[in-house]
């Protein structure tokens, strides 16, 4: 496949799909490694350094770029669709890589957090909007019980779409920055909300650092997708030809 880089610089009708598929399946891998722990009924254990972690103060401020997250997810293969297509396909080998490693871990090496035992359903004087945003993103996820924390993928997710536009030029200046504003903002979120512990941040960035390198390094996009374009395209060739 030859690199597009005389293509018009815009985002690609195929990163705007992709994008919203990658959001909804990398949540998917996220509930099957739970679902594969209780499977292989391997006792969680806890991540956590207390001398570290219970320094960390509760921000509730942090729950809004650990919920923009999921839309900085999303746009990632968006934006990195106005880079050359073979970028393109290694970036999203990184992503499905870093997702099936990650399931892998949290199947084999299963986490959790009490949320009662760390105090975090405590009252809170006269809460604010951002508190009661916390405790209800709380209800969504386990509720007294956390599970799946190591590595998280909020940071695991976030370190692949910085650095899938890292060093591009196609991408404005602009987003490269917010993109790696984000980055740190998202890595703060997860524990200043008390989403995780801070060995999952180490974790979950590191494996996203291995994967997308790993991916770019041995062009794997290239080898694991193109095969398969190429497949789609023969056979509408010959579809239409039929015709």
């Amino acid at each position: 496949m030859e690199n597009s880089q005389k293509a018009p610089n815009r985002v690609k009708r195929y990163g705007i799909i992709l994008g919203i598929l990658y959001l909804a399946s990398q949540h998917g891998f996220y509930l099957l490694g739970h679902l594969l722990a209780l499977l292989f009924k391997i006792p969680p254990f806890l991540p956590k350094i207390p001398a570290i972690d219970d320094a960390i103060p509760i921000v509730s401020a942090f729950i809004i770029p650990y919920i923009w997250s999921y839309l900085f997810w999303a746009m990632g293969p968006m934006v990195v669709s106005k880079c050359e297509k073979n970028h393109f396909l290694n970036y999203m080998a990184a992503n499905l890589l870093s997702c099936v490693l990650g399931t892998i871990a949290l199947a084999l090496f299963p986490t959790y957090m009490n949320r009662v035992t760390e105090g975090l359903f405590e009252v809170v004087e006269n809460p604010n909007f951002l508190d009661k945003l916390r405790m209800f993103w709380y209800s969504l996820d386990g509720s007294e019980m956390a599970y799946n924390l190591l590595p998280s993928f909020h940071c695991l997710n976030s370190t692949i779409c910085f650095l899938g536009v890292m060093g591009r030029k196609e991408i404005s200046l602009g987003y490269r920055i917010y993109s790696f504003v984000m980055m740190w903002l998202i890595f703060a979120s997860t524990v200043y909300v008390k989403q995780h512990y801070v060995v999952d941040i180490i974790t979950g960035a590191a494996l996203g650092v291995i994967s997308y390198f790993v991916c770019v390094k041995f062009r794997l996009g290239e080898k694991w997708f193109i095969p398969v374009i190429e497949k789609i395209k023969r056979r509408r060739e010959a579809k239409h030809a039929a015709v």
